[in-house]
């Protein structure tokens, strides 16, 4: 009986269904790296249509259980890039302490940054409630992913406009009177513990502004919920 050489039939089938699987493994890798990039900066998905949404007397923006003793709030720059690493831990805590209702958090908008494009991204984020009401958390996050994803620049409202799916048009008219940026910035301008971003502090029962040793630096889930439990055995 002839042995079969290197060449024969049987030997490039076998070539074939090795070269099938390589390229089938090589296709779920991509698959894994396209899902992963699809989860965004904090690789957590939140529903805030579930999640109780108002605005603090001054118009800062409120998400969580009204009745939380517990309220976290979080001065941020969409342009920051400390802001930007620190979205996973923010976005992690919204899904434990938040969305369970244990907490709630208020966000407010520092210029740390650049004094063109930052207030443009505060512009956008405040008009998107404006035009959508209830998007301003998802438009947070929004911001967040396309300042950390490029440089944001001119054509990044646009592309804002085009995630979000609202008109650029009536976007760029409501900017001219978006102005909750400045009012969240004269507010942190009265604390000297606010001396850039991000910075976290806190309310008790819906109080006056403390800051807390667990929440100096940019603090985890851990010392989040220190906080949460500490206030619920008082």
């Amino acid at each position: 009986m002839a042995q079969k050489t290197k060449n024969s039939p049987r030997s490039r089938q076998n070539l074939l269904l090795i070269g099938i699987i390589l390229a089938a493994v090589v296709l779920a890798v991509i698959a894994i790296v396209v899902s992963s990039a699809d989860t965004g900066l904090g690789g957590v998905a939140i529903n805030y249509d579930e999640i109780p949404q108002n605005r603090t007397d001054d118009g800062a923006f409120v998400l969580g259980n009204p009745d939380a003793e517990v309220r976290f709030v979080i001065f941020e720059d969409f342009l920051c890039p400390a802001c930007q690493q620190y979205e996973p831990t923010v976005r992690q805590m919204i899904n434990d302490f938040v969305a369970t209702g244990r907490a709630q958090v208020e966000f407010r908008m520092l210029l740390a940054v650049d004094p063109t494009f930052s207030p443009i991204a505060f512009g956008l984020a405040e008009c998107a409630e404006v035009l959508e009401p209830g998007s301003f958390w998802e438009a947070r996050d929004m911001l967040f992913e396309i300042a950390s994803a490029r440089r944001f620049d001119n054509e990044s409202p646009r592309t804002f406009a085009d995630r979000m799916n609202i008109p650029y048009g009536e976007l760029l008219e409501c900017q001219a009177d978006a102005n909750q940026w400045q009012t969240d910035t004269n507010f942190a301008q009265q604390y000297q513990q606010v001396r850039g971003t991000p910075t976290v502090a806190l309310r008790i029962n819906d109080g006056a502004l403390q800051f807390s040793p667990l929440l100096s630096g940019r603090p985890g889930t851990s010392e989040f919920e220190q906080i949460v439990q500490a206030a619920a055995v008082q």
